[in-house]
Parts: structure tokens; C-alpha cells; sequence
């Protein structure tokens, strides 16, 4: 076996494949690359020739290699330990503390990253893009909408002259969604490797794929008729009121159902009917679940979800209580648990996995497997009856909290995968958070509990075998049932993704367009911007724009600080009613008010009539009492893009035109001199308005407020040492431009 030799590289180490040099050599030569090669081809070698050759051309930037989780992100750290003789490698996620980043940053020569913290320190100002010459997109098919790596690349392309390299084993199923990843990543080149290339088939290893079919149990058979029965009801009903066109259950999945409920929003304003029907689609929505839980999961889960409907006091879930179908398919469920009439998946599961002889041969499990369910729920299920049934399973599910049960954190995620991938157990049973770029050498078996429709989840889960040997890949399908649609739809799409591949790596790739031109005249205005708006995407779009200065923060009132009189309330349609509904909308008109001689409400969308069963009377009347009572103008937006215009272009008429500052606390209306003793007071850093009266009320006046030595202001509550020095350094420091 031949291996690479390189000055960063550990002798011996890296076996030479000659299709990952040539790919290497291309993202090189070429510019911006993505590489579309199936998993376990070694995409993160080719990364790692990359990166080493830029770290050797441009020895004082750096390397920022991206992933979207942690186990990930330690995998490929782990990975250039392994392989190069590099010292300054490091790792930084969502666990590592604010304080410690910049640190991390400074000393790393190659920063392995999940891309939220990176956005994170972007918004902050604590990092800058400058030091690195290349950045690594690990599983770049998540480029596209607001995912973190686009705004990262964004930045990138705005503000050096760098390099990107992206890697993905499945781009998307259509032209159009692998040109919108390789337009959001600035992609020059694509280059494609398959299993049947001729560099590369001497290391590929053969995946033997399987389909089994089951059939659905009777009594399955009789709750999913009865569920179908209370589905056709309210289909009729909407027939009835106009709209539907027919009572097809195939025709209403859940795709259609959205769409459905979406434009009955829209008309609720306008057509009386629409509020009825969208209660029936509401209905219609949890029993199309209740129908795919009885199809392709298990009896206990939809005895689980049926426990869940019970509880709820929506009109949908008390109109499903009061029907005999349902009162009756509640009752079969509760039977079919009691006497343990399993779905046929997960026998065969069991059979798979060496079934009841393994409790007499503990060795008898054809080595590891990774079992992949589509609901967590499932997997909590599949994990118990393999554990039950002598065959140790561990569940491998996402961070979040759902219905009360916790998520695994980050650390505990990468911890079990290093003992599975040390056999302190047998089967890994995974929901979505395990299809991604995991390195599990000893799966020998992958099985769907269930298929996919997205091609990229097909292949993603296909590719946790055959890494390092041959391996196998079972599909499980219940016949007749949405098992075979999604079955299909993943074959189809997986074909369009080929031919797709074949047809952009033939042809150049135009550059994508920058957007958000500046207003005016040259020279940066700055912004204030509220921690919480972050996820909105507007500071995004504001990031964009080379002539603004963002300043993140968490701001006492409002969401942008344009001026020292102009304050913006960014509110989304839907927040505005909901807010109305809780009590906060007219406190924080207030609040506005109180604050700042001109603040402004930007509501963001198309139609506010629409987002909530809300009279539009009530609307108006809250339209009415912000123009009218607290005289605050009211700004519309179609949206984040035009959100973001709106707010530059008062940004810049303040701070251009105007000549006003821009300074964190706003210019207030007529003030009384106790408003501006607690205002002036309220500035210092960490006191704010309580901490300002309790040292008034403490010293006095504003004057021996000022004039306290650390040792008496600490004597006033919640002023510690810390507080109080920082509070002494602002007040003593000289003044400076």
C-alpha cells in the first residue's frame, strides 16, 4: 500500500488513492468545488489535501472546516489528529463558552466548527473571516434557505478573496436545488465521482439492498379502516363548504393538507365558511398521522398518539373524541396492546437481527447494525423490544426536548457513538440525526424501519454500511400502505439527482448575484441590533450590505437602533396578533414610547388577517389605538428582504442625511428630572433602571452617584466587585474619538 507524503502529513498515514488526489488537485486548480461522491469514498481526505496545501501557501491564515453537529465536528477533528502532525487544531460548538471563543479563534490553525456558532461570533464581531483561507462545508446540501453555511459564505465571498470546498454525497433530486447550493456557496466546479467510476471501484465495497414486505395485521387493517372513515367524514364536510374537490384520502397527504390549510388562512377574512373547514383540516392532519403511525410504525405509537389527542382541547381533537369511528378505534387499540399484536416490521426486525436464536447464542448477531426510525417514538419502542428480546440496542436520537422526554446533549451523542463503535453494544437505533457523515466501521447491516421519501435521507442512511467491507441495507415495507409512495418517490428522486449531476458538471455555473445594494452615498451607518432578532434574518440581510456596521446586543426596547430618536419593532404577522392575544402589544407600544421620540412598528407580511383566528375587527382596532393613542407609524414589509431595505434606508436618512447619532439609549420626550437623573444614572454599564433608583435612592443625587468609590458603591444591592470597577473604568477613563 502506497502513502501520501507531505510535510504536515504523519509518515505512513495516509493511504494514496489516486482519484481523492485528482479531486484535490481539481478544487485547486479550479476555484470554489463542490464534490459529489457517495459515502465512505473519503471525502474528508480530500478536504484534508486541500487544506494542507493552502495552510503551506498562506502559512498565517487559517483553515475552517465546517460540519453541522459536534459528533461530526469531532470526527474530522479527530481525523487530522490522526493523520497530520499539526498542534494547532481545535474544535468549537454550541457548548463552548462565549469567552472562550475568541481564544480558540486566535490559536487554532485549523478551527473545526459547527456553523451556528461561527454565525454566532460573525453577528458578535468577535471573529473575522480575514485570517482564513479556505473553509471546508461539510454535508453542503444544507446551503440552501436560512441554514447557517449560506450566510457564512455569504460573508466569505463579500470580505477576502478565499476558497471554499464543498462536500455532500447527495446535493438534492433536482437541477434547481443543486444549483441553489452551489449558487449559495459560490460553486465554480463540480466535480462527480460514483461507485462505477473506474479510479474508484477498487475501493468500493458492495451494498447488498433488500426489500421486505409485510402485511398489515388485521386489526391494524380494522383501525386503519375506521380512522379512513372519520378522515372521508370530514373530506365531506369540506366538500360540502366548497373546498374540496373530492373525498380521495390519497389525494389529501399531508403535503396538500398544508397547502390547504395555508390559502384557508388567507380567506378566513373574507368567506365565513373557511373558519369551519379549517377546523376539519386540522382534524384531517392529525388523522392522516394516526393513519401513517398504523401503516408503517406500531401499535404502541399510535396508542401513544392517541393518548396525546385525548388530552388536547382544540375543537379538531374534542369533535375526533365525541365519534363512534374513533371512540371505536381507540378501544381495537387499546385491545391490540393488551394482547401484544405487534406490527409485522419489528418481528422481522427481530428476525433480522438474529431473532430468537441469538438469546441462546449471545454471539450469534451478525455483527453491528444501525436500525434508522422516522419518528422518535419508534425508536424508543423498536429500542425496548430489542432489549426485551435479548439484543442490546441504544437509542441515538437529536438534542431536543419533545413532549418531555430530553434530547441527548452533543457530548453524550459522541460518547455513545464511541461505544458503539467500540461494541459495547449491538444496535444502534437512530432517527434523522444519525444519517449524517457518521464513521461507524463495524456496521454490517443498515435496516429502514420504514422508507424515506428524500433521496438525500436514502442515501445518507444507505451509506452507514459498506465503509469497510460489504454490507447490507434492508428496507422494511408494510404492502399497500404510504411505505411503497415513499418507497418510489426516493427511487424517482434519487434517478433525477443523477441525470441532474450529469447535466451541471458538464456545463459552467454562473456566479451568483449580489443583493442589497447600498442606499446611497459611500460610508457605513451603524445598527443596533436585539440578540433575539438573530433568527428573523434580517440582520442576515442587513450583514449583506457592505455600507452598514452591525452592532449585536440585547436591547432594553425594540429590535433595531437606527438613531438616537428612531427605534424599530420589528413584528412578524403573526407575532403582532399573537401578541395582541398575550397582553404585550400595547406594553411595548409603551414602552416605545416612553424611550424614543420617534419609534416606528414594521410588521412583516403580506396578510395580517390571516395568521390566527382572530376577528380582523380585533386587528383593526389594535391598528388603530398604535396610530391613534401612542402615535406610532406603522410600516409594512413583504418580508426579511424588504424588512432589511426598509430598515437601512432609515438608518442611513438618520445618520447620513439627518447627521444624527446612533447611541444605545433613546432620545425621550419631555423628561422630568427625576426620569433624567434615573436615565443618566441607568447608563452606567450593568445598572439599567432598577439598579439606577436603588443607587439614587442609595447616594442621593447623580453627583455622589458618580463620585462613589468601589468600596460604597458595592455597598448597594446586586453591585459587585466586579460591577463596581467595571462602573469606575467607564467614569475615569479619558474620552477619545
Amino acid at each position: 500500500m502506497k502513502y501520501l507524503d507531505h510535510p504536515f502529513l504523519k509518515p505512513g498515514k495516509m493511504e494514496a488513492r489516486l482519484y481523492q488526489e485528482l479531486l484535490a488537485t481539481r478544487a485547486i486548480e479550479q476555484g470554489n468545488t463542490l464534490i459529489v461522491a457517495p459515502t465512505a469514498l473519503g471525502k474528508t481526505p480530500i478536504a484534508l489535501m486541500v487544506s494542507l496545501h493552502y495552510l503551506a501557501q498562506e502559512p498565517k491564515k487559517k483553515i475552517l472546516f465546517l460540519a453541522p453537529t459536534k459528533p461530526l465536528v469531532a470526527q474530522h477533528l479527530k481525523s487530522f489528529e490522526d493523520f497530520t502532525n499539526i498542534l494547532e487544531l481545535d474544535m468549537m460548538t454550541g457548548e463552548t463558552p462565549a469567552k472562550k471563543r475568541r481564544q480558540k479563534w486566535d490559536d487554532a490553525r485549523v478551527l473545526f466548527a459547527t456553523p451556528q456558532t461561527i454565525e454566532s461570533c460573525l453577528f458578535a464581531g468577535d471573529v473575522s473571516l480575514d485570517d482564513i483561507s479556505l473553509i471546508v462545508f461539510d454535508e453542503a446540501h444544507r446551503a440552501v434557505g436560512d441554514y447557517a453555511y449560506v450566510f457564512i459564505a455569504d460573508q466569505y465571498k463579500r470580505k477576502t478573496k478565499g476558497h471554499m470546498l464543498a462536500l455532500t454525497a447527495s446535493p438534492g433530486s433536482s437541477r434547481e436545488k443543486i444549483q441553489e447550493v452551489c449558487g449559495n456557496l459560490f460553486i465554480k466546479n463540480v466535480e462527480v465521482r460514483t461507485e462505477k467510476d473506474d479510479d474508484v471501484k477498487p475501493y468500493v465495497h458492495e451494498k447488498d439492498f433488500e426489500w421486505i414486505y409485510v402485511d398489515l395485521p388485521e386489526e391494524y387493517a380494522e383501525i386503519k379502516e375506521l380512522i379512513e372513515g372519520e378522515m372521508k367524514a370530514s373530506l365531506t364536510v369540506l366538500k360540502s363548504l366548497g373546498m374540496a374537490k373530492n373525498t380521495s384520502i390519497k389525494w389529501y397527504n399531508r403535503r396538500n393538507l398544508l397547502k390547504m390549510q395555508q390559502y384557508l388562512m388567507k380567506i378566513k377574512g373574507k368567506n365565513p365558511q373557511a373558519w369551519k373547514a379549517i377546523s376539519h383540516v386540522a382534524a384531517l392532519m392529525k388523522l392522516h398521522h394516526a393513519h401513517e403511525l398504523v401503516e408503517a410504525q406500531g401499535i404502541d405509537q399510535v396508542r401513544e398518539y392517541f393518548e396525546k389527542l385525548w388530552k388536547e382541547e382544540t375543537k379538531a381533537s374534542k369533535r375526533m373524541r365525541e365519534s363512534a369511528k374513533m371512540q371505536k378505534a381507540k378501544v381495537l387499540v387499546e385491545k391490540a396492546v393488551a394482547e401484544e399484536i405487534h406490527h409485522p416490521k419489528i418481528e422481522k426486525l427481530l428476525e433480522l437481527l438474529g431473532g430468537k436464536e441469538h438469546l441462546a447464542n449471545p454471539k450469534g448477531l451478525p455483527g453491528q447494525a444501525i436500525v434508522f426510525t422516522h419518528y422518535r417514538t419508534s425508536s424508543k419502542r423498536v429500542a425496548k423490544f430489542l432489549n426485551d428480546n435479548g439484543i442490546t440496542a441504544r437509542r441515538f436520537v437529536g438534542q431536543t426536548t419533545r413532549e418531555g422526554e430530553k434530547g441527548l446533549r452533543q457530548k453524550e451523542q459522541i460518547e455513545m457513538i464511541n461505544e458503539f463503535r467500540n461494541g459495547c453494544f449491538q444496535v444502534l437505533v437512530a432517527t434523522s440525526v444519525g444519517e449524517e457523515g457518521l464513521d461507524i466501521p463495524s456496521v454490517d447491516l443498515v435496516v429502514f424501519y420504514e422508507p424515506v421519501a428524500s433521496e438525500i435521507r436514502k442515501i445518507q442512511r444507505a451509506g452507514r454500511t459498506g465503509r469497510h467491507g460489504t454490507g447490507r441495507v434492508v428496507v422494511l415495507i408494510t404492502k399497500g400502505t404510504v411505505d411503497e409512495a415513499y418507497y418510489w418517490a426516493s427511487k424517482r428522486k434519487e434517478k433525477n439527482m443523477k441525470e441532474a449531476l450529469e447535466e451541471i458538471s458538464s456545463t459552467p455555473i454562473a456566479e451568483k448575484q449580489q443583493t442589497l445594494k447600498e442606499f446611497s452615498t459611500p460610508g457605513k451607518v451603524t445598527i443596533f441590533v436585539d440578540n433575539r432578532e438573530r433568527a428573523s434574518g434580517i440582520t442576515r440581510e442587513l450583514m449583506r450590505n457592505d455600507g452598514i456596521a452591525i452592532k449585536p446586543m440585547q436591547l432594553p426596547v425594540g429590535d433595531f437602533l437606527v438613531s438616537e430618536r428612531v427605534v424599530v419593532e420589528r413584528k412578524s404577522a403573526n407575532d403582532f396578533v399573537q401578541s395582541m392575544i398575550d397582553g404585550r402589544l400595547f406594553g411595548q407600544a409603551q414602552a416605545l414610547k416612553d424611550n424614543f421620540r420617534n419609534p416606528i412598528i414594521l410588521i412583516e407580511g403580506e396578510d395580517l388577517y390571516s395568521v390566527r383566528n382572530v376577528h380582523p375587527n380585533a386587528i383593526r382596532g389594535a391598528l388603530a389605538a398604535i396610530a391613534i393613542d401612542f402615535q406610532i407609524p406603522i410600516i409594512w414589509s413583504t418580508g426579511v428582504e424588504d424588512s432589511a431595505a426598509i430598515i437601512t434606508v432609515l438608518a442611513k436618512r438618520e445618520q447620513e442625511d439627518q447627521k444624527r447619532n446612533v447611541r444605545l439609549r433613546g432620545d425621550k420626550r419631555a423628561m422630568t428630572d427625576r426620569d433624567q437623573q434615573e436615565f443618566l444614572v441607568g447608563g452606567l454599564p450593568g445598572v439599567g433602571g432598577l439598579l439606577a433608583k436603588d443607587l439614587l435612592s442609595h447616594f442621593g443625587t447623580v453627583e455622589k452617584v458618580f463620585k462613589a468609590d468601589e468600596r460604597k458603591l458595592k455597598k448597594v444591592g446586586k453591585i459587585g466587585p466586579k460591577k463596581a470597577k467595571e462602573i469606575r473604568r467607564v467614569l475615569t477613563k479619558k474620552y477619545s474619538e
